[in-house]
């Protein structure tokens, strides 16, 4: 009898020390949003027989929605993220790209931020502006139709004239 118990005992153990790795072991691994079949692909915006794609990736809490971006017939991006935010003109869609995965917290104030221009003709991405410090942005036309970038972080905004995209 003494025994039995003993070895239940045991088992409980090894049970016990085997959960605890394995939840550590989940905890560390990261999860890929990139190819989770979870959300679907959708059309954010296409031009004749170019499309951009876009998949939900995740959000932080009181905060953005990041996005996966992908175009067909050829996708010209890797697995990057994206916020939701875009702004589409006539030749082309403006979009905010992140250069590490915001999800997770200590990449959020690391990660770079840039404004890229995706050209329909071209399928070229243009960047055209680097080391955007703020999660909220838009884009508005001034009184003579040039494109404005409106950085707000909540305590200052900052007002950027967008260059002629033919110049870039």
């Amino acid at each position: 009898m003494k025994t039995l118990a003993i070895l239940i005992i045991i088992i409980g153990v090894l049970l016990k020390v085997l959960l605890i790795k394995k939840i550590r072991i989940d905890k560390k691994s990261e999860y890929d949003s990139y190819s989770n079949d979870r959300y679907q692909w959708g059309i954010l915006t296409s031009f004749l027989e170019f499309k951009i794609l876009s998949k939900y990736a995740g959000e932080i809490p009181f905060g953005p929605v990041f996005i996966h971006i992908k175009t067909e017939p050829k996708n010209i991006f890797d697995k990057t993220f994206f916020s939701d935010w875009f702004y589409r003109v006539e030749n082309g869609v403006f979009l905010q790209r992140w250069s590490l995965n915001p999800l997770k917290r200590s990449n959020l104030s690391n990660a770079e931020r840039e404004l890229i221009f995706i050209d329909f003709e071209t399928k070229k991405i243009k960047i055209i502006y680097s080391d955007i410090k703020t999660f909220w942005m838009d884009i508005e036309k001034n009184d003579n139709d040039q494109l404005i970038l409106v950085l707000n972080n909540g305590k200052l905004e900052e007002r950027i004239k967008i260059p002629n995209l033919n110049n870039l």
